[in-house]
């Protein structure tokens, strides 16, 4: 089954604009889909291609990118023939896909672009498996065009399922901030079964030609185990840090949204001792693997956003909110997971914040939104404003708060407008009710974060 992706416009773009000046660089998680996406671009899009991957190739085609950059002719040729695909000049692609496996594949791209003969697309993601010891340094070319690849959205989510009427319907209604009515609940059951399956590739195929949350849940299990084995491999003192966050993210999320604490990830939850300092690079490789969406404090909101930051606070969502719920259940059965039951029943009541702030979150993020968030404390320490999103739009500050429940208060939200109100826009309450405005503030249906 091949999925349809919006990053293919993306690609045709590059082709179009900038190669063969520029490599294109596809940067995503493991497992999110780059290799299957550059293959299929390759096959449509040229005459032939060739897919040189660094986690399976031989040594011949590993030493061509040290030894033989000065004699070009034999270095493509010897690459026809391995592989035993024609190279047409002008007309062919050359994928190196897991690129970061071999990082002087990637210094050769400068020889190889300035060359001219063909175009290239690099896969990669820094979860890729690394010698413990081994410490390359390499030259980065500048001559690339870079794109993230995240999980499919709910829009290439509802594709897979045949559905491309949903999205459009969606948008009209949000634009108008007219109501769904019965819609509504229809819309939400399909979002809930995205929260759920989740949108790395291998889930969404066989929940989409199968229907069976066994079968999704395996899938998602497997892509689990194989990032624990991938941070296994990391160096020595990066790998116990890197998986005590990694395994610490649904403790901090669930813990926190049932509490009225304020919701940012506690390294003293899993050590007393533990310090920024010692975790700052553990959570940059997981944010820079795409494995996390990392969301910074913002200590006085502008437009700008990025600006008055405070790195020390921090929230840490998983990249797909499918894989977080397989990690909250840790070994347990799929038939022992209440989350499915509720979908297979149609009784599921989405009460469980973790997974609507997570979700919103990856809908913001690949959606092009940078993850910020808003704490202001009173004088006894305690939290008096907490916004959970920060967007922005037309020159404002669109402040977003995930209700989940029946029942709640916009206290903070009214707080953050009364301070900020020069630079605020729109105030929006995501929740499980339909659409409305009262004044400022715009309820909107969790599932419109894939728009927003």
């Amino acid at each position: 089954m091949i999925l349809k992706r919006k990053i293919y416009e993306e690609l045709l773009k590059w082709k179009n604009e900038y190669a063969p000046e520029y490599a294109l660089f596809i940067k995503g998680a493991r497992r999110v889909g780059k290799t299957t996406i550059a293959e299929e671009f390759g096959k449509r899009e040229y005459k032939s291609y060739v897919t040189i991957s660094f986690q399976s190739t031989n040594d011949t085609i590993r030493d061509l990118f040290v030894n033989s950059l000065l004699d070009l002719d034999y270095f493509f040729n010897v690459i026809q023939m391995q592989y035993g695909v024609r190279l047409y000049q002008n007309e062919s692609l050359i994928i190196l896909d897991e690129i970061q496996l071999f990082p002087l594949a990637r210094q050769a791209l400068k020889t190889l672009i300035k060359d001219g003969r063909f175009d290239y697309i690099e896969t990669g993601s820094l979860a890729g498996i690394k010698k413990k010891t081994e410490k390359t340094e390499i030259l980065i070319p500048s001559e690339e065009y870079a794109v993230e690849m995240f999980p499919l959205t709910f829009e290439e989510f509802l594709w897979a399922m045949g559905d491309d009427i949903t999205i459009p319907i969606m948008k009209e209604h949000y634009d108008k901030i007219k109501p769904l009515n019965n819609l509504n609940k229809d819309v939400m059951r399909k979002f809930r079964e995205y929260m759920c399956v989740g949108g790395m590739p291998q889930a969404v195929v066989k929940y989409a030609e199968t229907k069976d949350f066994e079968k999704v849940d395996f899938a998602k299990k497997e892509i689990l185990e194989l990032y624990r084995n991938d941070i296994k491999n990391q160096e020595e003192e990066n790998q116990i840090y890197v998986g005590n966050i990694l395994e610490n993210i649904p403790s901090e999320l669930s813990g926190q949204k049932n509490s009225s604490k304020v919701n940012t990830f506690k390294l003293s939850h899993i050590n007393k001792s533990a310090r920024y300092r010692e975790y700052k690079s553990p959570l940059n490789w997981l944010s820079e693997a795409m494995i996390v969406n990392v969301a910074r404090n913002v200590t006085d909101p502008s437009p700008a956003l990025t600006l008055n930051m405070d790195e020390e606070k921090f929230k840490c969502y998983m990249m797909d909110t499918g894989l977080l719920i397989n990690l909250s259940f840790g070994d347990g059965s799929f038939m022992d997971n209440d989350l499915y039951k509720a979908i297979l029943t149609d009784k599921l009541h989405v009460n469980e914040g973790m997974f609507v702030e997570n979700i919103i979150a990856q809908c913001l993020k690949s959606n092009g939104h940078k993850l910020i968030f808003y704490i202001e404390y009173s004088e006894n320490g305690r939290p008096n404003i907490e916004i959970d999103f920060l967007i922005r739009k037309d020159k404002k500050i669109i402040p977003i708060e995930a209700k989940s429940g029946k029942t709640y208060t916009i206290k903070a939200l009214t707080k953050f407008k009364t301070k900020f109100s020069n630079k605020v826009g729109l105030q929006y309450v995501l929740h499980e009710g339909d659409i409305r405005r009262e004044g400022e503030t715009v309820y909107l249906p969790y599932y419109m974060a894939a728009i927003i």
